[in-house]
């Protein structure tokens, strides 16, 4: 009789875990380091990322408010002067380096270590075969 009280015990925290299915803090920080290097390749190192509130709409989508920080690995001169010298076609180069203008008006002349807190963002997330995803 133990033996099977355990058993069902067993089965019923299961059930609540895998019910209770939410990225944690540490899949967030993946995500969004993913993100950064997607549009910035090597910029960026992002770290202390803390899940402030998180809710959802149903089992295949998520929202989560986090804050974490952002430390730059090289100066946005040494960044742009990067991408200037890859080879590829004008209208690249000219993207990325909006993409990067866009993010100096976000955090300024930034040099290699400035750290930045972002106090809070809401990411938006989807369910997947293969896990949470970003759909920002």
């Amino acid at each position: 009789m133990t033996m099977l009280r355990l058993l069902v015990i067993a089965l019923m925290v299961f059930t609540v875990t895998a019910c209770s299915d939410k990225p944690e803090d540490t899949r967030l920080k993946q995500l969004l380091q993913q993100q950064f290097d997607a549009k910035y390749e090597g910029l960026v190192d992002i770290s202390n990322v803390k899940k402030l509130n998180g809710w959802s709409d149903n089992d295949s989508h998520y929202a989560a408010d986090v804050s974490y920080n952002v430390e730059f690995k090289q100066s946005f001169k040494e960044y742009m002067d990067k991408q200037t010298a890859k080879p590829g076609n004008p209208l690249e180069k000219m993207a990325s380096g909006m993409a990067a203008g866009m993010l100096k008006l976000q955090y300024g002349d930034f040099k290699a270590g400035d750290q930045y807190q972002v106090k809070q963002q809401t990411l938006t997330l989807r369910k997947t075969d293969n896990g949470w995803v970003l759909t920002d």
